[in-house]
């Protein structure tokens, strides 16, 4: 993953699959995610404080998706206005979100930008972002809109201390196994169980007690993970028991059996 400092982020210039396609409801949108440096936090940029694989700005630009995304440091002092609109290309609206609302997600961004279309709003002043007309923002010099008070839920939560990131995680996390067991994987624990957002689980698989299943892990159909495993960047295929072990950066073959107590680290099994 490169640098925050480096360059604009992994996401500023992503634009989804579905970019030009009718059924996008976020092709005409410019999305900015500012990097805010909270000074509550002191000792780290919070930005990249990271929650279950992705940094809180990535959660922030999860709620994009589809849209052209851009990310800029910002401070408490920074004219919001003059920074953004050199961004502003062809869009017709431009969301501005700060990097600290990391339960933000695409049907809040969609039900926000249906209430200014429905108004006709040259812009929406949020909780903690905003949302323009993009050609009323290149001309204009300042924001004077009061903050709506529709969207103040705890999707728009600032999250200025390590008490407000440990309870997002908890929330995140059971959005996850939510999303999971919906699938048809078979969770014996939600509390001692971690996944993180990019892994990927495919039907009937059944975890058992104390799993961490880190970055970008892929575990195939009919595969079994006991109790007391850690699996980091690896791809467990179909039919495979997982006892008490730690996997990293690993390929299991189907129908193997790992543990207990193992730990494969760069390899192909």
């Amino acid at each position: 993953m490169e640098n925050i400092n480096q360059t604009e982020g992994i996401l500023s210039d992503h634009t989804s699959l579905l970019d030009g396609d009718q059924l996008n409801p976020l092709s005409d949108v410019l999305f900015i995610v500012l990097l805010y440096k909270n000074e509550e936090f002191k000792a780290r940029a919070p930005y990249d404080i990271e929650i279950l694989g992705k940094k809180m700005w990535e959660w922030v630009a999860l709620a994009g998706d589809g849209a052209k995304i851009k990310t800029t440091p910002c401070t408490k002092d920074t004219d919001i206005v003059a920074m953004v609109k050199p961004f502003v290309n062809n869009e017709k609206y431009t969301v501005v979100l700060y990097s600290d609302t990391p339960l933000i997600s695409r049907a809040n961004v969609l039900e926000i930008l249906d209430y200014v279309k429905a108004r006709d709003l040259n812009v929406l002043r949020l909780k903690r972002g905003f949302v323009f007309n993009s050609k009323y923002l290149l001309n204009c010099e300042s924001v004077l809109a009061s903050e709506n008070k529709l969207f103040d839920g705890q999707e728009f939560e600032m999250v200025n201390n390590f008490d407000k990131v440990q309870n997002v995680t908890k929330v995140l996390k059971n959005m996850i196994l939510d999303f999971h067991k919906a699938n048809g994987v078979q969770i014996a624990d939600d509390v001692s169980t971690f996944i993180d957002a990019d892994v990927v689980l495919e039907k009937n698989v059944t975890i058992e007690p104390n799993n961490h299943l880190k970055g970008k892990t892929y575990i195939g159909e009919n595969t079994v993970l006991e109790p007391n495993n850690i699996i980091k960047d690896s791809i467990i295929s179909n039919n495979v028991v997982v006892k008490a072990s730690y996997i990293s950066n690993s390929r299991i073959s189907e129908n193997t059996i790992v543990g207990p107590f193992d730990k494969i680290i760069d390899k192909n099994i």
